[in-house]
């Protein structure tokens, strides 16, 4: 037995039609756990030593091409 062609027909209008609920709602529940927050802390935390680690050796970098960078000005001076 092979279905050739499904159908789907959804009427939301015919359901209440026919069961005449008093009253529809819809809840929605969500509880941040005290695992959940301790996750996002530390995986707060992780992300801010990483870049603050990159930044760290960026600077660094900077600083020391900075420092050893040769003033022709001044070789110019001492001659």
């Amino acid at each position: 037995l092979m279905i050739e062609e499904y159908k789907t027909n959804l009427s939301y209008e015919n359901y209440f039609n026919q069961c005449q609920p008093l009253s529809c709602s819809y809840s929605y529940i969500k509880t941040h756990d005290v695992t959940q927050t301790i996750t996002s802390l530390i995986s707060l935390y992780g992300g801010l030593v990483i870049i603050t680690r990159c930044l760290a050796i960026i600077f660094v970098k900077i600083y020391q091409n900075n420092k050893n960078r040769i003033n022709p000005e001044a070789l110019q001076q001492n001659i």
